[in-house]
């Protein structure tokens, strides 16, 4: 990755109220590119040692005014319970002069407050759609947010510059800005974020409780059973209020998948001949989404490499690609067998660079796929 600590960045003294893993990852994140800025976390005590233990925040505080009133941008990274609850204190504490956004992950009740209690215009709705199955500080990472969608719902009041400036800041730290308008982005994440949570969690009770024989024998389940049900892994209560809060747009959505799934009971009953062309445009959408884009924004140059299962073969891997400084956007196990090895799937910045990488690995000894 490319090392872009001495950029520089408008917002001097940054707050997060929340340094979970959200939270502790933009800590993280913006001290790794930003390492002037001063970040100052927000939350229990016992956090915020942990926080500062692991660099993510240079001053802890339980003084919502203190932290507030000096801040050139506030993060709110907590549950969107607890953001609509702090909302107005963080209103009434702040200046014009502050920006204040929120990591949410349904905007219109966030967005709808925001309206009413920054008239200024200096709250920028927003959403890092960069998933995690795990919680807390220990948890957060510098790169979450490395070629991740990060949604931005404005408010008419914002003036384009700060969306701008905003978004800008955004990029720097390695996302991919989209922006929406709050129904919008419920509506979408309802599919494509929310359902598959819900998907995740029925398959795995259906497989693991209900299903007489499967239940006995889990050890069964290949690579695309563990893919499918990877956030089943998800801790309930960050799903509390995401629910709650969307649950409109949820219910359609999963009326959707409903008549969806009945279609395919029907068409059982018939032979099952009929899913063929279901089975087809699934293909067809599937197919169409890049697999080297994070949020479909750009599309990337990628290249699939067989890594022998040997100690040291990973690192060799990236090693001779740094060494001719090569940047890696992204990096995905595609495929694993215990003794032989596993494809990796490399992204890349250009189909330019992908080829000079290629021959790079190819004169290492690696094996590239087609």
């Amino acid at each position: 990755m490319k090392n872009l600590s001495r950029t520089q960045t408008p917002f001097k003294r940054i707050t997060i109220i929340g340094v979970g893993v959200i939270g502790g990852s933009l800590g993280l994140a913006i001290k790794k590119h930003f390492r002037s800025v001063h970040v100052v976390g927000v939350d229990k005590r016992q956090v915020l040692k942990k926080a500062l233990r692991r660099g993510a925040i240079d001053e802890s505080t339980t003084d919502l005014r203190h932290a507030i009133s000096c801040a050139d941008l506030v993060f709110l990274a907590t549950p969107i319970s607890v953001i609509l609850r702090v909302l107005p204190k963080v209103a009434a504490f702040s200046s014009a002069r502050t920006l204040v956004t929120d990591v949410g992950s349904v905007k219109r009740s966030i967005m709808r407050s925001a309206s009413r209690l920054f008239p200024d215009g200096n709250f920028i709705g927003g959403h890092p759609m960069a998933g995690v199955e795990l919680s807390g500080v220990d948890a957060a990472h510098p790169l979450l947010f490395e070629n991740a969608v990060y949604v931005l719902t404005p408010m008419k009041s914002n003036p384009p510059e700060s969306v701008q400036r905003f978004a800008d800041f955004l990029n720097e730290l390695g996302s991919r800005v989209v922006i929406l308008d709050p129904k919008t982005h419920d509506e979408v994440a309802s599919a494509v974020s929310h359902l598959p949570q819900l998907t995740a969690v029925a398959l795995t009770n259906v497989a693991g409780l209900e299903h007489r024989s499967s239940r006995r024998h889990l050890r069964l389940a290949a690579g695309g059973f563990r893919d499918l049900t990877r956030v089943a892994s998800s801790r309930p209560e960050i799903w509390k209020d995401i629910l709650s809060f969307n649950s409109d747009e949820i219910d359609k959505s999963l009326g959707m998948l409903i008549r969806e799934l009945e279609r395919y009971r029907r068409f059982l009953h018939r032979g099952g001949t009929s899913l063929t062309g279901r089975f087809r445009s699934a293909r067809r959408i599937r197919d169409s989404i890049p697999k080297s884009m994070k949020g479909f924004l750009h599309q990337l140059a990628e290249v699939y490499v067989f890594v022998r299962d040997q100690p040291g073969m990973m690192s060799k891997m990236t090693s001779v690609l740094a060494k001719a400084k090569i940047n890696i956007k992204d990096i995905e196990l595609m495929k694993v067998r215990e003794g032989r090895g596993g494809t990796f799937r490399l992204a890349f910045e250009s189909k330019e660079i992908s080829s000079r990488a290629v021959v790079i690995l190819k004169r290492a000894g690696f094996e590239i796929g087609e």
